[in-house]
């Protein structure tokens, strides 16, 4: 009589092997930064300054400024901070507009021109720009969504002084903040 080569505990130990094969296998694909299909951006930091009547709020990645945020009419406090960790990253913030009301921004799973971003609640497309340029309109917030490249720009009030004299519409919107004063 002929023996049988494959039992059935030779076939669920089999697949066992395969299906943990195939986990460490993905999990050595994301530590590699290989996965998941869009890279997600490191994340270096960020911070915060004024342009003459204005507020900047930035995050940098390794590619230099990843995302702006530019107030008019801000007064208080204002804040960010973000996070890489190993399966995600995040980003997030706040002005305080004039009258109080804070004016809070997000951004979730970043890539160079992706990730869930939202601004006061609103989703945003990146792929439409990274730069916001904000500001307080009978007591609502108005934001424009600008598509320049931000990766050269110095992050400090030169750098985005320099920038704003090459975009006319950075332009009008630093002289309308200055007239509403």
């Amino acid at each position: 009589m002929g023996s049988r080569v494959f039992t059935g505990r030779s076939v669920a130990i089999a697949v066992c092997i395969v299906l943990v094969a195939g986990l460490i296998g993905a999990v050595v694909w994301l530590l590699l930064g290989l996965g998941p299909l869009v890279p997600r951006l490191a994340l270096t930091g960020g911070g915060t300054f004024s342009v003459d009547e204005t507020s900047v709020e930035y995050v940098l990645s390794d590619h230099g400024i990843a995302l702006a945020m530019w107030c008019a009419g801000t007064l208080g406090p204002s804040g960010s901070t973000s996070e890489t960790g190993l399966f995600s990253a995040t980003a997030s913030g706040f002005f305080t507009s004039a009258d109080g009301k804070p004016i809070k921004w997000e951004w979730n799973q970043p890539t160079e021109k992706g990730g869930d971003f939202k601004i006061d609640g609103t989703p945003y497309d990146l792929a439409n720009g990274t730069l916001f340029l904000m500001s307080m309109k009978a007591g609502k917030l108005q934001v424009t969504q600008l598509d320049v490249d931000l990766s050269q720009v110095q992050a400090n009030a030169h750098g985005f002084q320099a920038l704003a004299k090459r975009e006319p519409k950075i332009a009008r919107f630093l002289a309308e903040a200055a007239g509403n004063k």
